[in-house]
């Protein structure tokens, strides 16, 4: 039993490592409204001393479409040194549709790549929020207008009178 304690530890410890890449969306949750777009950056970071080479991503998001995911292959490094980090850079942007309904929407990123040019490991992910706001007024804001117009249609009538 004691020399299957050693493996044991080995285990456990590969079990809690960390990811290949720490990534870092700042902010990962953003709002907006039907028609806006979004942009979402961040930076990564390489948690081995290795380098480590960025050769793709993915991701997966509630309104697949209105993701454009070109901006992170654009912006990102080729790759990071051993414990390296990137700069503050474009990941990827939202476009909200226009009959997108008010609600979040959750999405996940994943970066893929390796210790080669040719690798697509998934080495780092992150989550992300997209929140529609609604474009319809709120009901106070109703019901100011609403008096507004009930007050000039009474003074129209008070003027027509004399």
């Amino acid at each position: 039993m004691r020399r299957l304690i050693p493996i044991f530890l080995a285990v456990a410890a590969a079990c809690h490592a960390l990811p290949v890449l720490t990534v870092n969306l700042t902010p990962s949750a953003l709002s907006g409204l039907p028609g806006d777009i979004i942009q979402f950056s961040g930076s990564l970071t390489n948690n081995t001393a290795d380098t480590v080479f960025i050769n793709s991503n993915s991701f997966t998001f509630a309104i697949p479409a209105a993701v454009d995911d070109s901006p992170f292959l654009n912006n990102a490094p080729f790759f990071l040194v051993g414990f390296g980090s990137s700069a503050l850079f474009e990941f990827l942007d939202v476009t909200i549709p226009l009959a997108q309904a008010t609600g979040t929407y959750d999405g996940f990123f994943t970066v893929q790549g390796g210790l080669t040019e040719n690798t697509m490991d998934p080495i780092g992910d992150t989550a992300f929020q997209v929140t529609v706001n609604s474009t319809a007024p709120e009901p106070g804001s109703l019901l100011l207008m609403a008096a507004g117009l009930a007050s000039l249609i009474a003074r129209r009538r008070l003027t027509t009178i004399d």
